[in-house]
């Protein structure tokens, strides 16, 4: 297998760039790294405040381009080239550090915070929008900004709270959904991606040669039917009869329609604008945030399968999952911004792991560049493919997108 390169050589006697970036500088100033993770993780609180941020600023100079431009700059200029010079972050804990972190709750604690935090920043959004006067693509310069941090405050936190074997943490991860629009992905993403991974049942893993944008259209179509499937196929095996009413995935809709509805009220609490304007800013940052999950989930998982085999009944079965079926990647500030999610690896092969405890396999497929690096490059798909497919294991057959 060839593993990732780095898109700039490291710079001899330079900390930040050396292969063991963060851990080495911290060792050297005599800073406990572990310590310089855990206030890390709190990264995503700064990260909600950016629309607020952007739009105090956009007002004290009188220049809209700061308020619908400031957090993207942030996320995918800002963030990658500090994500460059802070460098990698191949550390591993200890067995005994390991349980010792899983049981802090600091660390548990980060996650559902995001919920009261992203509440704000969806909802002032709500209030900007009731307002304040802004043309059809100001408007959307908004909800764009609003919803990159829905991506990243909302989804990820959720995705680490409804993988948890307990009744709060999926339940405040399924309220994060809700408020994108997409709490069908706590149950397609757990009892479908997780156990479909890397095989072509799985809606979640992109095919060789899949452009990013084919693989979004195709999630997003298909993976809130594939929820409502998963239900009735749980209902059929407890001998119960699926009906909507007790439906989860209706549930989660309900919700939705909740948040949008008091995006409206606070929208049509003004006189200046119409409260169906509200849901428009609400479906749009929604249908933003999960646009951007889903080309998380193409670069995820791009192009990797599991070896299939055929068992006794003639059935086919495929290997178990381990930590070669995603792509890892160590860079130590997107993976403090985004809970260790891309430390993928290790996630598929333990999915209850906690964050603070996933492991860094060097052996498992390896990303060039941090995930916002990389959802840039995924937009363009022929420097995708260029950069990409020398990487992918040796053997990986073309399949069929549409399948």
């Amino acid at each position: 297998m060839k593993k990732g390169k780095d898109l700039g050589p490291p710079r001899s006697g330079d900390p930040y760039h050396s292969p063991r970036g963060i851990e080495a500088y911290s060792t050297e100033k005599g800073v406990d790294p572990q310590m310089i993770k855990k206030i890390s993780y709190a990264v995503p609180m700064l990260v909600a405040l950016l629309p607020i941020a952007s739009f105090i600023a956009g007002q004290e100079m009188g220049n809209w381009i700061i308020t619908i431009g400031l957090t993207p700059f942030v996320l995918f200029v800002a963030v990658p080239i500090l994500d460059r010079l802070i460098g990698r972050d191949p550390s591993n804990l200890s067995a005994a550090a390991s349980a010792a972190l899983s049981k802090e709750r600091y660390y548990r604690l980060l996650p559902m915070l995001c919920l009261p935090a992203y509440a704000v920043t969806l909802l002032f959004g709500a209030w900007v929008v009731g307002n304040e006067l802004m043309s059809p693509l100001l408007m959307l310069g908004w909800i764009v900004s609003v919803g990159l941090v829905g991506g990243i405050v909302a989804i990820t936190p959720a995705h680490e709270l409804i993988h948890k074997p307990n009744k709060v943490e999926p339940f405040l991860g399924g309220t994060l959904l809700a408020m994108v629009s997409y709490g069908t992905f706590k149950i397609e993403h757990v009892a479908g991606h997780h156990i479909d991974v890397a095989t072509p049942r799985d809606g979640s893993t992109a095919r060789i040669n899949q452009t990013v944008f084919s693989f979004v259209f195709r999630s997003m179509r298909r993976n809130p039917g594939r929820a409502l499937e998963l239900e009735r196929v749980n209902c059929a095996q407890r001998g119960r009869i699926w009906r909507w009413y007790t439906s989860e995935s209706v549930g989660w809709a309900a919700v939705s329609l909740g948040f949008c509805a008091v995006c409206m009220l606070i929208v049509g609490a003004t006189s200046m604008h119409a409260p169906w304007l509200g849901g428009i800013y609400f479906f749009g940052q929604s249908f933003v945030a999960v646009a951007l999950l889903e080309i998380v989930n193409y670069i995820e998982h791009y192009g990797l399968t599991r070896r299939a085999h055929e068992s006794t009944d003639g059935a086919v079965r495929y290997e178990r999952v381990n930590h070669l079926h995603s792509w890892n990647a160590d860079f130590a500030l997107t993976n403090a911004l985004l809970f260790q999610l891309q430390r993928h690896s290790d996630h598929h092969a333990f999915g209850f792991r906690r964050y603070q405890a996933l492991r860094h396999h060097p052996d498992s497929p390896q990303l060039p560049a941090g995930y916002p690096t990389m959802v840039l490059i995924a937009l363009i798909p022929p420097l995708w493919f260029h950069i990409m497919n020398p990487l992918l294991p040796p053997g990986v057959i073309p399949q069929n997108p549409s399948r």
